[in-house]
């Protein structure tokens, strides 16, 4: 969200926000989102008025918006993984992209197949594991 002083972004990071809070099932981001946009400046407020928000507010809101989707999503650690690590990683990311590939593709398989593939994506082996496929 590397937004310049736009009177438009503000409407586009209204707009975001609105998307995110019709789908976020997280009651706490939900909250945390929800209290970001109620930081927003209101839209019918003149432009100036939002670009002053824009250049004495935003780099702050953003930075909040930052914090609160790593604490609720769980991301931004800093991972140190080593070279083997990053290897699997890249392995498991890249069979991942190869099945998303087929499926995008005119393959044929039954839909119960494919719905299986969906349901499985992205899973940790842990638990693929104890799907086994069951009969398919």
């Amino acid at each position: 969200m590397e937004c310049e002083s736009n009177f438009a972004d503000v409407y586009e990071c209204n707009d975001a926000l609105s998307t995110a809070l019709a789908i976020v099932q997280d009651a706490g981001l939900h909250q945390a989102l929800q209290q970001l946009k109620d930081l927003l400046p209101d839209p019918e407020q003149s432009k100036e008025r939002i670009q002053t928000w824009w250049q004495t507010s935003y780099p702050a809101w953003i930075e909040q918006l930052k914090t609160a989707i790593a604490k609720h999503r769980n991301i931004e650690h800093h991972w140190h993984f080593s070279p083997q690590q990053e290897q699997v990683l890249q392995q498991y990311y890249d069979a991942n992209q190869l099945l998303i590939d087929c499926l995008n593709s005119n393959c044929e398989i039954t839909d119960v197949v494919r719905q299986e593939i969906e349901a499985s994506l992205l899973l940790p082996i842990k638990e693929l594991s104890k799907r086994e496929w069951q009969g398919l």
